[in-house]
């Protein structure tokens, strides 16, 4: 077959449609094809798109904006391990589905708008004068990363997006009635009185006879029938297994710690307090006074310097909000302080201590090179048994015979059912420790023999189905107690269920519950209030919900697996919520004005994303994020 292949290759005809496929790749690119096609996009919504730039400084800003309020306590490692990044990229795909609405309905922001909108930041006012400055306004962009081309970019888009979303939800309000009618259906509150039941004072039903127990398999036989069991053979390649094999020699032991020499140092860790200031005087000042031995929030609250001073403490140099401050202070001593203009600012700084860094010896981590060496070596050899393995069976070997030429053990396995147990009910240590074996068992038709699959422990195994024993009914006595249990419980129950229901008729009847305890031993009375969303120690809030749904003088009861309790309870009085003030009332509608008006925004977010196409490209968010 290839060589005919080869020979069709030759024609003239074949050769032109090849340059054609070629040059199609060189003018459109693969991305079509084997990627989705979404070019240098993050994601597509539509006609819309998240580019790799747009999302790698969305998530810088994000990232540094934490660093900063953290007081450097925070990394882009943690960042993307709280998840983030998919945070961020999910707000973006909202953001960028408003954007293509805004474009198809032709909605657009004034300039005007545009400079109110940046008045009202208050990062952009003057701290002294609280007025909007050109000054203020192009230091605090500097600040966070951002140039004015990208602000106002940004800021049109979310003042279009507000007036979208304002037409949306605008004169959302709750009517007066409904807020009042709510809050008297929270407040409600209701009276019972309750005879408890304990379990417990009921006699043990009798012995049953076989006839009973006979008659209950054969109204019940799913529940009793012998299940569907399977016998196995088992190849296991263990790594595990592997290792006990595996002597590595010192020298095999140095090189190791030579490759990995970086992972035992522990890089010099610094502790520096830093105050961010709009210019290098400004910074030269407060650096004087720190040296002078005063406190930086002392400092900054006395030149009125916006913020809060950045503590950093123990902080390695790749770790710290400015690289380029962080490399100064690492090139100073102890106590030291200095102004230095970072990468976004100047800031002033004070250099606290420093912690040294640690290089640990071969002998110190001797143990764990040979462990995780071994490790290693087992994973290698055990790829390279797999390899042979398979390879045995694709030269047409049986499991057994592929086994057998790599020296591997092909194990016998009795039969289980789909919960891994044996006819006597005991598990099997296999299926319990991998019970991935067991659901490619019962994947396999008889006599069939199973791909190479692995484990969550990383071993590997193949597996042959030798025998199904079919599902049948059950002689009595191989169930025998078994159907015991079944009939004794089945009894009780249907005993509770009675007194359940001769407590239920006398309450119903108008009986007083306390002469009703009375009747049975071991009961009790108690009278309870009720509270919607307060819950009573004593009463399941199954039962709450029942009688908060019934009228006065009805009852109803639960079982009370906790306390193995019969309750019944008479609903006695429905007590009104209390009459509220209307500045109360006007406070709870706004509150759900709020809810409803989120409500509604989410709903309209959710059915505008559904309406465009979205598709990702998680390598290219990978490389924005810098891990492609």
């Amino acid at each position: 077959m290839l060589e005919a292949m080869r020979k069709s290759l030759r024609s003239p005809i074949s050769v032109a449609f090849l340059l054609l496929i070629v040059l199609s790749f060189v003018v459109w690119g693969t991305g079509d094809i084997f990627q989705g096609g979404t070019g240098d996009a993050v994601v597509i919504v539509g006609p819309e798109k998240i580019t790799v730039d747009e999302y790698a400084s969305a998530w810088r800003r994000e990232v540094n904006s934490r660093i900063r309020t953290s007081n450097g306590q925070f990394s882009e490692i943690e960042a993307k391990e709280r998840g983030m990044d998919e945070q961020l990229l999910e707000r973006m795909i909202s953001e960028t589905a408003l954007d293509a609405k805004l474009n198809e309905l032709g909605v657009s922001v004034s300039r005007q708008m545009m400079l109110e909108y940046a008045k009202g930041y208050e990062a952009f006012k003057d701290p002294l004068t609280g007025e909007f400055t050109d000054d203020q306004y192009l230091l605090t962009l500097t600040q966070a990363q951002l140039t004015p081309k990208m602000f106002e970019a940004e800021a049109k888009a979310s003042l279009g997006r507000q007036q979208i979303m304002s037409a949306i939800i605008d004169g959302v309000n709750a009517p007066i009635s409904y807020t009042r009618n709510l809050m008297a259906f929270q407040q409600e509150m209701r009276q019972i009185e309750s005879v408890f039941l304990p379990s417990s004072s009921l006699p043990a039903p009798p012995e049953p006879t076989r006839e009973q127990l006979q008659k209950m398999i054969d109204e019940n036989p799913a529940q009793f029938a012998i299940p569907e069991r399977r016998a196995a053979t088992l190849v296991l390649i263990s790594a595990s297994d592997l290792e006990l094999d595996i002597q590595p020699t010192e020298e095999e032991l140095r090189a190791t710690f030579e490759f990995r020499k970086a992972e035992f140092t522990k890089l010099e860790t610094r502790s520096w307090v830093q105050v961010p200031a709009n210019d290098q005087v400004t910074a030269e000042l407060v650096a004087n006074r720190l040296q002078a031995g005063e406190e930086a929030a002392d400092i900054m609250l006395d030149m009125k310097l916006d913020g809060t001073p950045i503590v950093l403490e123990d902080a390695d140099v790749s770790n710290s909000p400015d690289d380029q401050i962080a490399e100064i202070v690492f090139a100073a001593t102890a106590g030291d302080t200095g102004a230095t203009e970072g990468r976004f600012a100047w800031a002033a700084w004070k250099l606290q201590s420093i912690t040294a860094g640690e290089e640990k010896t071969f002998e110190e981590v001797q143990d764990q090179l040979r462990e995780d060496f071994t490790r290693e070596e087992a994973r290698n050899r055990l790829f390279e048994i797999m390899g042979d393995f398979e390879g045995s069976r694709g030269d047409g070997m049986t499991m057994d015979e592929a086994a057998e030429a790599q020296n591997l053990v092909a194990i016998s396995l009795p039969p289980v059912d789909r919960s891994g147990l044996n006819e006597t009910s005991e598990t099997i240590e296999f299926y319990t420790n991998s019970p991935e074996m067991l659901e490619t068992l019962f994947l396999l038709d008889e006599l069939v023999e199973s791909d190479i699959e692995e484990t969550e422990q990383g071993d590997f195994y193949a597996l042959s189905v030798d025998e199904i024993v079919s599902a049948r009914n059950p002689d009595l006595d191989e169930v025998l107690d078994h159907v015991k249990s079944a009939w004794t419980l089945q009894q009780t129950s249907n005993a509770l269920r009675e007194l359940a229901n001769g407590v239920k008729a006398a309450l119903d009847a108008g009986e007083i519950a306390s002469e009703v305890a009375a009747k049975y031993p071991q009961a009790r009375m108690e009278i309870s209030i009720l509270n919607r969303y307060q819950p009573e120690p004593t009463i399941p809030a199954n039962l709450v919900r029942q009688l908060f749904s019934m009228e006065p003088g009805q009852s109803t009861y639960v079982f009370s697996a906790p306390t193995e309790e019969i309750i019944v309870s008479r609903l006695q009085t429905i007590i009104p919520a209390p009459a509220t003030p209307d500045a109360s009332l006007l406070l709870s509608r706004s509150q759900l004005d709020q809810e409803l008006s989120q409500d509604i925004e989410s709903q309209f977010i959710t059915g505008l994303r559904s309406s465009y196409t979205i598709r990702r490209d998680n390598r290219l968010k990978d490389l924005a994020l810098g891990d492609g």
